[in-house]
């Protein structure tokens, strides 16, 4: 065989493996959405990593807010002892993957415990505690699921209730 010959078969190899990984990709591709409009919302492309290949695209930026059990805790006062009560939720865009957030609630409810142990009634009624308290209540949330996958498709926290009595 002489060089162009040579250099023809390699160049012939190197765009034959070019064709036929791109038509495997694609196929594949195809095959993930096609298997997905045939299945249930719970199919398994959904949690794997080509979870982004069956997301309806009018529906992927939409937020979702999933609300906690209410939170019921007590705070020291000059006098007496003060209740707080909170209702916290949390926006996610993928709410099938936080569906069994609420089995979590004991560990949140101890973080919360641990954070309003050190606060007064006098901190929870001074200007500018609620904003305070929105990021302090985030940032606790997002510790209790940090041994968790669930903390990956939190998006925010949010105070939806806050009463001090």
């Amino acid at each position: 065989m002489t060089k162009q010959q040579l250099i023809a078969v390699f160049a012939a190899m190197i765009l034959t493996s070019a064709l036929v990984s791109a038509a495997t990709v694609w196929g594949s591709l195809w095959l993930v959405n096609k298997s997905h409009q045939q299945t249930s919302a719970d199919s398994w492309v959904e949690s794997s990593p080509l979870a982004f290949l069956a997301q309806d695209p009018s529906q992927a930026n939409q937020p979702s807010f999933h609300p906690l059990e209410k939170v019921v805790l007590s705070v020291q006062g000059k006098r007496q002892t003060h209740f707080v009560m909170l209702e916290v939720a949390v926006e996610t865009r993928r709410p099938q993957r936080i569906a069994n957030i609420n089995d979590y609630m004991p560990v949140v409810r101890n973080a919360l415990l641990k954070l309003f142990s050190d606060k007064t009634y006098d901190d929870l009624r001074q200007d500018g505690a609620i904003e305070l308290l929105q990021n302090e209540i985030k940032q606790t949330v997002l510790l209790a699921f940090q041994k968790t996958d669930i903390v990956r498709d939190i998006d925010d926290v949010l105070l939806t209730k806050y009463v001090v009595q």
